[in-house]
């Protein structure tokens, strides 16, 4: 490497994303982070329910020490992408020598059922990301009824659940 730092920009501020931060730069490497989202930690930040205090603290707390690392820099609420406030065409221009792409659950998935997209029913991420107050997901509103179905039985499941 020489005297000449590397420059490498990370789309994504996840576990994934904010972990290959953390190893590129204790190896000497200038990491910019670009994330959509304002917080740092993806579906780790908003993808917990918002009552599980300590794991959203230990998390947080391991993503502001990368944070904090010397070399990491951090810009949130800035979209990376063809529709975004650059492109990764853009970022090559600008200087990085690299650019790692560490987006995750950008999208939903659908099960390909009929009556998928009636009114009342809702994607799972959709509702975590409206209880944990991402926007624009907390201005929408949401009306469950008294008799509700849950597909699905991990850990989202359960906390939609309650």
């Amino acid at each position: 490497m020489g005297s000449e730092r590397y420059l490498v920009a990370v789309i994504g501020a996840g576990p994934a994303g904010l972990f290959a931060a953390r190893e590129l730069a204790l190896n000497g490497v200038h990491v910019v982070i670009f994330n959509r989202d304002i917080k740092p930690g993806g579906l780790a930040e908003y993808g917990i329910f918002p009552d599980k205090l300590k794991i959203k603290e230990g998390l947080r707390s391991q993503f502001r020490l990368v944070l904090a690392l010397p070399g990491v820099d951090y810009y949130g609420n800035l979209a990376i992408g063809a529709k975004g406030s650059l492109r990764l065409d853009e970022l090559k221009e600008l200087g990085f020598q690299a650019v790692l792409v560490a987006a995750g659950a950008q999208g939903t998935k659908r099960l390909g059922l009929p009556g998928e997209d009636l009114k009342g029913v809702f994607h799972a991420k959709d509702l975590v990301f409206h209880y944990n107050r991402l926007p624009p997901f907390s201005q929408m509103g949401f009306e469950i009824g008294r008799r509700v179905a849950v597909v699905g039985v991990g850990n989202v499941a359960l906390d939609i659940i309650r």
